[in-house]
C-alpha cells in the first residue's frame, strides 16, 4: 500500500505564520505607544507655550489677558475685560482672544489639543485655567490623565496646586477625565 499524501500546511509552518503575526502585532502595539507618547508631549508643550503668552502679555500690556480694560483700544475684534486684576468667568471666555490678538499665540496654536480634545480657559475660584476637555467634559483615559500630567509636570513643574485631573481618579475603567492646568 502506499501512503497518501495529505495536501496542508506543517505545524512548523503553521507556528512560523503565528510567530510572524505577533510580531507584527507588537509593532502595531508600540508604535500606538509611540503616537500616544508624542501626542502627550505636544499638549505639554502647548501649556508651557500658553503659560508664557500669559506672562507675555501681563510684561508687554500691565493686565491679565482677558481681563484687560484696554483692549479695544489695542487690538481689533476683542472685548474689553472688566479689569478687575481677576480672570472671572466672563474674562476667561476673552483670554486666547487677547492672547492671538496679541501676537502671543498664532491662530491655530491652541484650538485643539492632540489628545484630550481641545483648549479652553475657566475661571474656578478667581482663577484662570487651562483645560483640556472635549468642551468641558472628559475624554482622556485614566492612564491618559495620568500620563498627561506627569509630561505638564515636567515642563512646567510638578506641583499638584497646578495641575489637576478632574474628576478624582476612580477604580471605575470607564470613566472619562480632563486635565485643568493653573496659569495665573
Amino acid at each position: 500500500m502506499c501512503a497518501k499524501k495529505l495536501d496542508g500546511f506543517s505545524l512548523i509552518e503553521m507556528s512560523v505564520v503565528l510567530l510572524i503575526i505577533g510580531i507584527i502585532a507588537a509593532g502595531m502595539m508600540k508604535g500606538r505607544d509611540l503616537i500616544e507618547g508624542a501626542q502627550m508631549r505636544t499638549v505639554a508643550n502647548d501649556v508651557q507655550i500658553f503659560q508664557v503668552a500669559f506672562a507675555g502679555y501681563i510684561n508687554a500690556y500691565g493686565a491679565l489677558p482677558g481681563d484687560d480694560p484696554n483692549a479695544t483700544a489695542k487690538f481689533t475684534d476683542v472685548e474689553n475685560g472688566d479689569g478687575d486684576g481677576v480672570i472671572s468667568s466672563k474674562d476667561a471666555a476673552k483670554v486666547l482672544t487677547h492672547l492671538r490678538a496679541a501676537g502671543l499665540l498664532g491662530t491655530t496654536k491652541l484650538k485643539q489639543a492632540k489628545i484630550g480634545g481641545g483648549y479652553d480657559v475657566i475661571s474656578e475660584d478667581d482663577e484662570a485655567k487651562l483645560r483640556i476637555s472635549d468642551r468641558g467634559k472628559g475624554s482622556l483615559s485614566k492612564k491618559q490623565a495620568v500620563s498627561l500630567v506627569a509630561k505638564i509636570g515636567e515642563n512646567i513643574g510638578n506641583d499638584e496646586q497646578k495641575i489637576e485631573i478632574f474628576p478624582k481618579i476612580s477604580s471605575n475603567e470607564t470613566q472619562k477625565y480632563m486635565v485643568k492646568v493653573k496659569i495665573n
